[in-house]
């Protein structure tokens, strides 16, 4: 497979996939804790990456002389 990219907009989509998938009943009892372990680490994952990404957005929007303060 040439150029299979996994993107932070796939992780998302795959995030509201699940939720719909168990909103909807697609999971027995018994895989819930599976699904939502891995449910909850892709939140986590994902706070985690808008996080970074906010930081490096005002990191950025800091005048260059307010670097050396």
């Amino acid at each position: 497979m040439e150029n299979a990219q996994l993107t932070i907009a796939d992780l998302a989509s795959l995030k509201q996939i699940i939720d719909a998938a168990c909103t909807r009943g697609a999971f027995r009892a018994a895989e819930m804790k599976s699904v939502g372990d891995v449910y909850e680490k892709l939140s986590a994952f994902l706070d985690a990456v808008v996080a970074q990404q906010k930081a490096q957005e005002a990191e950025q929007a800091q005048p260059q002389g307010d670097q050396n303060a």
